[in-house]
C-alpha cells in the first residue's frame, strides 16, 4: 500500500530513515502490543508517540504485524 492511500484512509504518517510507521486511531483496540513489544519505538507518554529510528526496521516490522486491529502500518523506504 502507498503513504497516499494510507493517508486518505485516515493513517497518520511518522517518518524514519528507513521505514515510516502509519497510525490510525480510530480502529486502534488499545492492545498495546507495540508498547509491549518495542517501548522505545512506541510510547504514549511522548510526543511525537511513535520513532520509528529507536529499533531496526525489522524490529519496527515484526512489532507492527503483531498489531490485531490493524492499526499500525508500515512502509519501507527504499536505499540509495
Amino acid at each position: 500500500m502507498k503513504s497516499t492511500d494510507l493517508k486518505e484512509r485516515g493513517f497518520k504518517e511518522y517518518y524514519g530513515e528507513k521505514i515510516n510507521v502509519y497510525f490510525n486511531k480510530d480502529m486502534c483496540e488499545h492492545a498495546a502490543e507495540c508498547v509491549g513489544n518495542s517501548p522505545d519505538v512506541f510510547d504514549t507518554e511522548r510526543r511525537p508517540w511513535i520513532l520509528p529510528d529507536k529499533e531496526n526496521p525489522e524490529q519496527v516490522e515484526h512489532t507492527v504485524k503483531l498489531c490485531p486491529s490493524g492499526a499500525l502500518q508500515y512502509i519501507h523506504k527504499e536505499s540509495s
